[in-house]
């Protein structure tokens, strides 16, 4: 009949303050997300990846006839295609699939 603060054993690991910056390949271009989830394409268009990777850094990679692959440290966030971008007034969400 021991408590849980009893026989709760404390990690040896150290914990980081900060977790150090993501070095991706260079390969990719990199862009950041702005304040509003987005990133600027090209200097005129909006793409809307996630509100949660604010002042995030994410890369793309090109796989051909405009299509783009977007990723976050080394998940795969989903695609765009700057053929179908819309207006520059308003962003574009990635697509999962590309069917």
């Amino acid at each position: 009949m021991k408590t849980p603060a009893d026989i709760h054993n404390f990690s040896t690991r150290p914990f980081p303050e900060r977790i150090p910056n993501f070095e991706y390949d260079t390969k990719y271009k990199i862009l950041k997300v702005t304040e509003s989830g987005a990133v600027r394409w090209k200097s005129y268009y909006w793409v809307y990846v996630s509100a949660a990777l604010k002042g995030k850094h994410v890369a793309i990679e090109e796989l051909g006839n405009g299509i783009w692959k977007v990723f976050y440290r080394n998940v795969f966030l989903g695609y765009f295609d700057e053929k179908h971008l819309r207006n520059k007034q308003q962003s574009t969400r990635l697509e999962t699939n590309l069917v």
